[in-house]
């Protein structure tokens, strides 16, 4: 995660909560991990990870509980069997929810001892797919069932209840939900052809505005994941079997549907995708189901590429192509990790560092950059540098002889450079930069005025402007 000061012109943007993107952007790197699991058909749609970094999946239809290390890069099945889970929530009282598709129970990480603990609640499988904690701590959970009903899960009593919507449409089936930062949570059509919301009250409303239909029709499903992007205040929901792609303004509750590009759905299968993630570079990442081709979105654009990675999946133990490669994954950190959904390997995307990203372009050379007067102690830049000859440049005045510019930490160039030169009053005024320098292309520009006593910017940075 990363930081910027309030003091600066140009504000860096939380990765995870939808930076600027960078329409250069490379894709992924694709690298299976250690391990094979054997045995019955893997499937697993749900994923969670512990403070320990340890993803834990469970099955979908056979008796699973994956364990993923990150550290090691290794898979392992666990002998206990769990099933029945479709999705999962992140509550805010540190775990994480996997939600009773085809379970009469909840499933529960206790992200602090990474222990599973199943607590049954229903008396029958309440078909949820889904799941979004609103602003009560309460968690909504959508059935995916002709007669819709919203079943509810109090994470501060345990308590469970439901309640069923008046009928709009045909069907009722919803498979996907996200809450905004307000704690409001938006549900997309699955078969219905309307969106639904739960406002911070606990009310249900279907929002006012045109059918949705992701281009198909009869009995084919729309969109079955929802994925919010802060930055933005929006919802993106990517389709199972349709041709669109649905953004929610959460701001106004307007909604609109965008069209995939001709050229890549001639090129797709029809089942193309299950659910989309955020990607550390900013963009929205559909997950494989039966396709080797991905597309992904820039959400403040509305860009849409694609790529096909059949090759890659050439040895990733596909048990049967109608099952999926994956349709689940999970950001942590540069990488996401994908769940099997028919292979027997597990895969990891590793994404270059890139953070940044002003308001205004930016020159292509490799620089950090700090502009503008700085009356007092210190301003600070701190994190990867990524070009072979980092530089970090303090531009002013500077009178003092012991002002300073200093680049520490782990860079690829035996010699990287630094820079004083302009107007910096106090004596022991400095710019630092410190870290790793891992990416080739990322990028952070600093200007202004810093009128406190430090201004610190962490984070990975790459190109900027020069400004002496």
């Amino acid at each position: 995660m990363f930081w910027g000061s309030r003091y600066l012109l140009k504000v860096l943007r939380d990765i995870n909560k939808g930076m600027s993107t960078n329409p250069d952007v490379s894709w992924p790197k694709f690298k299976y991990l250690e391990g094979e699991i054997s045995g019955n058909l893997t499937k697993t749609r749900t994923m969670g990870v512990d403070d320990a970094g340890i993803i834990h999946s469970l099955g979908y239809k056979s008796d699973m509980h994956i364990k993923t290390d990150i550290a090691a890069g290794t898979i392992e099945k666990q002998a206990e069997g769990l099933k029945g889970f479709i999705g999962t929530v992140e509550a805010s009282d540190g775990n994480t929810y996997y939600m009773p598709a085809y379970s009469s129970s909840i499933g529960i990480l206790n992200k602090k001892t990474g222990e599973i603990t199943t607590v049954k609640k229903f008396n029958m499988t309440p078909q949820v797919r889904s799941g979004a904690e609103g602003a009560n701590g309460i968690i909504y959970m959508p059935s995916y069932t002709s007669t819709l009903k919203i079943y509810t899960y109090d994470t501060k009593t345990g308590e469970v209840d439901s309640f069923t919507p008046t009928k709009k449409g045909s069907h009722g089936h919803i498979w996907g939900a996200a809450a905004d930062k307000k704690g409001e949570v938006y549900m997309p059509p699955a078969l219905n052809n309307y969106v639904a919301k739960i406002d911070k009250n606990g009310e249900f409303k279907y929002l006012d505005g045109p059918r949705v239909t992701s281009g198909v029709s009869g009995f084919n499903v729309k969109y079955v994941g929802a994925t919010y992007v802060e930055s933005l205040d929006k919802v993106f929901c990517l389709p199972r079997k349709g041709k669109k792609i649905l953004i929610i303004n959460c701001v106004d509750d307007t909604y609109e549907e965008i069209d995939l590009p001709a050229e890549y759905l001639k090129v797709s299968n029809v089942n193309r995708n299950f659910h989309g993630y955020l990607a550390p570079d900013g963009w929205l990442y559909s997950a494989f189901w039966a396709d080797t081709y991905c597309f992904r979105i820039n959400p403040e654009t509305y860009e849409i590429q694609w790529k096909s990675y059949e090759k890659e999946f050439e040895n990733c133990g596909i048990q049967n192509r109608g099952t999926g490669y994956s349709t689940a994954a999970i950001t942590i950190g540069d990488e996401v990790y994908l769940g099997l959904a028919g292979t027997t390997k597990a895969v990891k995307l590793e994404f270059e560092k890139q953070l940044v990203i002003s308001n205004e372009d930016v020159s292509p050379s490799s620089s950090a950059t700090i502009c503008g007067s700085c009356p007092s102690s210190s301003a600070t830049i701190c994190g990867s540098c990524p070009s072979p000859t980092p530089t970090a440049t303090t531009c002013g005045s500077c009178p003092s002889p012991s002002s300073s510019a200093t680049i520490c930490g782990s860079c690829p160039s035996p010699t990287p450079t630094a820079t004083t030169c302009g107007s910096c009053p106090s004596p022991s005024s400095s710019a630092t930069t410190c870290g790793s320098c891992p990416s080739p292309s990322s990028s952070a520009t600093i200007c202004g005025s810093c009128p406190s006593s430090s201004a610190t910017i962490c984070g990975s940075y790459s190109c900027c402007n020069t400004c002496c």
